[in-house]
């Protein structure tokens, strides 16, 4: 008696087949990764596998990858099915991104600021902290598009990330310096050194519970 799985894995080479070397590359990583999780029967990962490589041929005739169609990583991708039982691109929007982005890069900066004042100096004004919240919900915008391209070995994809990244440092450290030129003293408001680190290690709590909760990717 001939499974299911013995049925759907000739069909399943046969599509890979007509995959794009990098297509093919990330079905097959994410066929390690399922194999190493060993937390679904061969069967649904014949299924599972089935069912990727044919979106991936479906889009693929468009020119986009799968890397592009499903905008996670291989390992972020099996991740995300044994999260929920719903499509890898819908795990998370891309505000829920850029929130993350934001409160990563406003928590860090408060404790930071925090803990320096704390020894020698003033914290950050809330004006400027403000923009750091709204610059870093953009810049991980920005740089998850290129880490993607780099993580797949596109050509000059790596290049492309760090003047990304740089022209990213720059155009926060000159906003920054803008902010804190032209905003007000009174609305600049300077809170105290131990409620800033308290206030920004709680956003980093806050940071990892949204992350775990909204199934939000990594850079």
């Amino acid at each position: 008696m001939t499974t299911e799985v013995e049925t759907v894995k000739p069909q399943i080479d046969e599509m890979k087949s007509d995959l794009t070397k990098r297509n093919l590359q990330y079905v097959q990583e994410v066929e390690k990764h399922l194999r190493e999780l060993g937390q679904y029967g061969e069967e649904q990962q014949a299924n599972m596998i089935y069912e990727m490589t044919e979106k991936i041929l479906e889009n693929q005739k468009q020119g986009v990858t799968a890397r592009k169609l499903f905008d996670v990583t291989p390992t972020e991708y099996v991740k995300a099915l044994t999260v929920k039982a719903a499509p890898v691109g819908e795990t998370a929007g891309k505000w829920w991104i850029a929130l993350d982005g934001g409160l990563l890069v406003l928590g860090a900066m408060m404790l930071i600021s925090g803990v320096s004042a704390i020894f020698q100096g003033q914290t950050l004004g809330l004006a400027v902290l403000f923009v750091t919240f709204l610059v870093g919900g953009a810049a991980m915008m920005v740089l998850r598009k290129y880490a993607g391209a780099m993580r797949q070995g596109e050509k000059g994809g790596t290049w492309k990330y760090l003047v990304i990244a740089m022209v990213v440092i720059l155009v926060w450290m000159t906003i920054m310096t803008v902010v804190q030129v032209i905003v007000p003293a009174s609305w600049n408001y300077e809170m105290d050194p131990y409620p800033m680190v308290i206030v920004g290690a709680l956003l980093l709590v806050l940071r990892f519970y949204l992350k775990k909760k909204k199934n939000i990717p990594n850079l």
